[in-house]
């Protein structure tokens, strides 16, 4: 009886060693293996998605980007040089000039826009001119129609020249003008008339002077031609020299430009009859 009892306390004792050992924690390594897989497959596919929709943002930046490139390009392809502050490109509209119709020529100025009438479409270079000449053709012209002025490369020197010499009125559209006028050695302001855009009437024959940058804090001029049409209260009608595509005066030339009568235009000049 004693060896029975023996037996079954030995083998009692056997089986609960091997339970023992053999019982897993609460958190089974395989669980964890099973867990950690888990997570790495949801962070990894969390990952993926961020990876994807990161992927298609960048492709839409991208498509935006090349969209807006495309309509940079296109708009610059388009866009003239020389844009202004106020929109305004200093190429103007090209308008057919009115050639062989009946046009007035009953005022001081006559000669000067006939010279530029016959030059249409000469540029800087068939005249033999260097650097910028606007002002120098109109110089040019004045004195082969009679006025005894000195040959000038700017419209503020030009308009001085003419005003001092008792040749021209101006009427100025621009205090700032007003001043580098007087800054550049004006001494007859009394032929300087301040108006306005509404109380000023272009007529065909007036100088006209333009700004075309705000960078000009002192001089203030960046143009000059001649009305060749009476304003008519739409756009102005203008020819010009030292007009064109691209920087070099050189490959400008003579042409006529349509313009809006707006905050450019800084003031006209005026020729008087020669006495």
């Amino acid at each position: 009886m004693k060896k029975i009892i023996a037996t079954l306390v030995i083998m009692a004792f056997f089986l609960c060693g091997c339970k023992t050992n053999t019982e897993l924690p609460p958190e089974s390594s395989s669980e964890k293996i099973v867990s950690v897989s888990a997570t790495e497959i949801s962070e990894e596919s969390s990952s993926s998605e961020e990876s994807s929709s990161s992927a298609e943002s960048s492709s839409e930046i991208i498509s935006s980007a090349e969209s807006s490139s495309t309509e940079s390009t296109s708009s610059t392809e388009s866009t003239p040089d020389f844009t202004n502050p106020w929109g305004l490109t200093s190429l103007g509209i090209v308008w057919q000039y009115p050639f062989g119709e009946s046009l007035s020529y009953d005022f001081a100025s006559a000669e000067v826009i006939k010279g530029l009438e016959k030059r249409y479409g000469m540029t800087g270079e068939d005249l033999g001119f260097e650097g910028e000449w606007c002002a120098l053709i109109l110089s040019q012209l004045i004195t082969e129609a009679g006025y005894d002025i000195y040959y000038q490369y700017n419209p503020c020197d030009l308009t001085i020249e003419l005003v001092d010499d008792g040749f021209a009125h101006f009427y100025c559209l621009r205090q700032e003008n007003y001043d580098s006028l007087i800054q550049w050695g004006l001494q007859d302001t009394d032929r300087v008339i301040s108006t306005t855009h509404e109380e000023f009437v272009p007529k065909r024959g007036d100088f006209i002077c333009y700004l075309w940058t705000e960078e000009a804090e002192e001089y203030n001029w960046s143009h000059i031609g001649m009305v060749a049409e009476d304003y008519d209260g739409t756009v102005l009608r203008t020819i010009e020299g030292n007009i064109g595509k691209g920087r070099d005066p050189l490959y400008h030339a003579v042409e006529a430009r349509e313009r809006p009568y707006d905050s450019t235009v800084v003031g006209f000049i005026r020729l008087d009859e020669r006495t």
